[in-house]
């Protein structure tokens, strides 16, 4: 299957996010409904259309009690959204953390389909067994959807990964702000380095629902849309994130080249100014 062509115009933005922590009070994301409302209705005025809400979850504890206070504290959240946000599309995932080898990620309710599990390393690490911790997921039918690989500590010395995840597919979702260098100078220089690369499937906000953790994939679209990259923003940010939402396989994206984005630039002016 192959992602149907997104249906929005140049005129009516129909953005689709989906890794974000919106479900109040589980994670590090939003505190509240309050907050949690406040953000969503800032995406929704952006040109969002639909958002998954992705709370952090250890593999290890993915048959635990903590999915059933999320859902509680998510319904009532999708209530009042459906309320003040009738035009929002929510939906509810997982930010599923890969921390043994050996776990039980048989619950479809997981995923962001029933087909498509968003995953993470611990700590933001490389792991000692890349593809085998990756396996993980695959031996149980999921296909990977691979939260922000450009931030991984010691992911660019070790960039060939990429293509051997995607090889056992997996699917890349950057994290909007890495174009920009808010994670540092190592996921900036990855995240531009796979779009030209063209191993990007789509690209995510992150979201936090908290001042300092607040992008929006609407910047994303403005930046590889000023850059002439319409038809690649279209399919990271629109049709491929919603045809996985739906459990569809995403479309290939064509090579996005940004430049060396501002850490690159601040070097150039370092070495202009000796």
């Amino acid at each position: 299957m192959s992602a149907e062509a997104d249906r929005s115009s140049g005129d009516s933005l129909s953005l689709v996010d989906l890794h974000t922590h919106f479900v109040p009070g589980v994670d590090d994301g939003a505190r509240s409904t309050e907050e949690a409302l406040a953000a969503l209705g800032a995406l929704c005025a952006q040109g969002v259309t639909r958002v998954a809400t992705t709370p952090h979850l250890r593999a290890s504890r993915a048959g635990g009690s903590r999915k059933l206070v999320v859902r509680e504290k998510y319904e009532a959240l999708r209530s009042a959204a459906a309320e003040a946000l009738p035009d929002l599309g929510l939906s509810l995932a997982y930010e599923v953390r890969l921390d043994e080898p050996e776990v039980d990620l048989s619950d479809r309710s997981l995923g962001l389909s029933d087909r498509h599990l968003l995953v993470e390393f611990s700590m933001l690490v490389m792991p000692a067994f890349p593809v085998e911790t990756l396996e993980v997921a695959t031996r149980q039918d999921w296909v990977p959807v691979l939260a922000h690989p450009e931030r991984y500590s010691g992911i660019e010395a070790r960039y060939r990964m990429i293509a051997a995840w995607r090889e056992m597919g997996a699917l890349m979702c950057l994290n909007v702000a890495s174009l920009w260098g808010r994670y540092g100078r190592e996921a900036e220089t990855v995240a531009h380095r796979m779009l030209a690369d063209g191993l990007v499937d789509v690209i995510a906000s992150d979201h936090h629902a908290r001042p300092n953790r607040s992008e929006s994939v609407r910047q994303a679209w403005d930046r590889l849309a000023e850059a002439g990259h319409q038809e690649a923003a279209r399919l990271l940010l629109s049709a491929n994130p919603g045809a996985i939402l739906d459990g569809l396989d995403p479309a290939p994206v064509p090579a996005v080249r940004l430049g060396d984005g501002w850490s690159g630039r601040i070097k150039r002016f370092i070495g202009w100014s000796r």
